[in-house]
């Protein structure tokens, strides 16, 4: 699996990818070394936090990452980055201004 390439690409600690997923840095960790398979709902959470399809999380090349702009992917990892506070007003505020 592509875990810690796709979380260094992104900026992101394993800490945030723990919390956002439910797991200890240990087990995570060894989700991205090989040395544990994670279930196919952690799975899919991760590549919902990454923004990845699973083919893709898993090694896939027949599929490429979701296509971003800069601009998007440094909103997308700054918005993950944030308290769960803070990522509700932004998504109001963009919901807000789409209207």
């Amino acid at each position: 699996m592509r875990l810690r390439e796709i979380r260094k690409s992104l900026g992101l600690s394993q800490k945030q990818v723990c919390d956002y997923i439910g797991c200890s840095g240990t087990v995570y960790s060894r989700y991205e070394t090989g040395k544990r398979e994670p279930s196919i709902g952690t799975v899919l959470k991760i590549a919902e936090f990454y923004g990845v399809s699973l083919d893709y999380l898993v090694g896939n090349k027949e599929f490429e990452e979701r296509s971003l702009s800069d601009s998007e992917s440094e909103l997308l990892s700054v918005y993950r980055k944030a308290d769960k506070r803070s990522r509700e007003d932004a998504y109001q505020l963009l919901v807000l201004h789409q209207l």
